[in-house]
């Protein structure tokens, strides 16, 4: 069964990301781009996984480090019983939990991402085929207009005047999808 895509509020959310390796270095990118406050364990991590985090403990993970305070947690080691571990873990406490490259262990997955300030466009492939959501990421990076975050950061400005100024509804649309067309040439 698909995913359901659902877009959250992540700025300033508590997640916990164990491992700091490649495919943790990731996720941490990615989360830190959309403001959360990441803690990472990790005995080993790369330089960028440590940079990103906000909080980076150097040490091996423990069960008690599991806890409410995270809006999610990540397991991306190399060690699959702790992956599993971690999923079991977080699931008891009903805390969504992704483990890297093992979707059966996921309660939920990273799409891949096409973000431009706050334009945002999410491709799934059902954890299936990553090259799959990849490759419609990139078809997908090819056809959105130049400097779509600064033209949504306009129409956004715009809508707002327009709610004040214009009471009709279908005049409002009018105005905002004419004003989009002049944006977009």
């Amino acid at each position: 069964m698909a995913y359901f895509p659902m877009m959250v509020e992540l700025a300033d959310r508590r997640v916990l990301v164990v491992g700091g390796g490649e495919e943790g270095t990731k996720k941490i990118k990615i989360l830190h781009e959309f403001g959360c406050l990441i803690t990472l364990i990790a005995k080993e991590a790369s330089t960028d996984a440590a940079r990103f985090s906000d909080v980076f403990l150097n040490r091996d993970f423990k069960d008690s480090d599991i806890s409410n305070e995270y809006a999610f947690i990540v397991a991306a080691t190399e060690n699959e019983d702790l992956n599993k571990r971690i999923f079991i873990l977080a699931k008891e406490k009903k805390i969504p939990v992704n483990v890297v490259d093992n979707v059966r262990l996921c309660t939920f997955i990273f799409p891949a991402i096409v973000k431009e300030e706050d334009v945002v466009v999410s491709v799934s492939s059902g954890g299936k085929s990553p090259y799959i959501a990849q490759h419609i990421k990139s078809l997908i990076q090819d056809v959105l207009p130049k400097g779509v975050g600064k033209i949504n950061n306009y129409m956004g400005g715009l809508r707002e005047q327009a709610r004040r100024d214009i009471p009709d509804r279908m005049e409002r649309r009018r105005f905002l999808r004419l004003k989009l067309e002049e944006a977009l040439k």
